[in-house]
């Protein structure tokens, strides 16, 4: 009787996605705390996690495409969706998104939910970051900032209202086998799911997180001095041609010492 007092408050998500996006794997990086070997899962894995004090039971459901029409069967008192894509996935990134926008966003079942997408394998090189997913999610669906809401381009043209003025969502980035971005990503999709319980919350698309702004600032300071570096090559391999050309016996003398 005295647990049943004590028990931390519950919450029910639901973690999708397409295959291979690195949803398992993230349930059980999250429950154990380390890297697991995987196998493609068929139907579905539950786990219960603790994250800042709410205890959160974790759907995680297979991302073959034959397995997704089953997903509203799991929607029901569903508080949270937590969407991740596989960044490195470039292929498949517009299947992705709309996945995201059929089996998650114009779902019923889950219209007031929160919805986190989460950027996964940030660890490979040349990965996509949160913000090209958000700006992709932006031009593609007509999503707009928080409290806007947002329209699908399908549905924009005669006017009907798009997926959902319900959700909210946000974009967040990380990486499963780091760790990189999880715990902070974590942190603020329960935040989210408190403030929609307590009324709080906005639909639309949450700024990104100060994390992925760094993030962002940092790859544009390094494809900046890469420019620049490139562009002091060029400077340097000209000024050669231009001594060559101008006067041989020093450009030999220079190669000399």
């Amino acid at each position: 009787m005295g647990n049943w007092f004590f028990k931390a408050p519950e919450r029910r998500i639901i973690i999708q996605g397409l295959d291979a996006a690195g949803k398992t794997s993230l349930l059980y990086r999250l429950k154990l705390g380390e890297v697991v070997t995987t196998i493609p899962t068929i139907g579905f894995n539950v786990e219960t996690i603790n994250v800042n004090g709410l205890s959160i039971v974790c759907w995680d459901l297979g991302g073959r495409d034959k397995v997704r029409p089953l997903y509203r069967h799991y929607y029901p008192n569903t508080h949270g969706v937590v969407y991740v894509i596989d960044s490195n996935d470039r292929d498949r990134f517009d299947d992705a998104l709309d996945e995201l926008v059929r089996y998650v966003l114009l779902e019923d079942e889950i219209f007031n939910a929160v919805v986190m997408v989460l950027a996964n394998k940030q660890d490979i090189p040349g990965a996509m970051t949160a913000l090209d997913i958000q700006e992709a999610l932006k031009e593609k669906y007509r999503f707009q900032n928080q409290s806007s809401g947002f329209k699908s381009n399908s549905n924009s043209e005669s006017g009907a209202q798009g997926p959902s003025d319900g959700h909210t969502v946000f974009v967040r980035s990380c990486s499963v086998v780091t760790m990189e971005g999880m715990n902070e990503a974590f942190g603020e999709f329960v935040e989210q799911m408190r403030l929609k319980r307590d009324g709080k919350s906005k639909p639309g698309l949450l700024p990104l997180s100060t994390a992925d702004e760094d993030g962002e600032k940092k790859s544009e300071t390094k494809t900046l001095a890469q420019s620049n570096s490139e562009n002091r090559k060029e400077s340097f391999a000209s000024a050669r041609v231009k001594m060559l050309c101008k006067d041989p016996f020093s450009f030999l003398r220079s190669l000399l010492y």
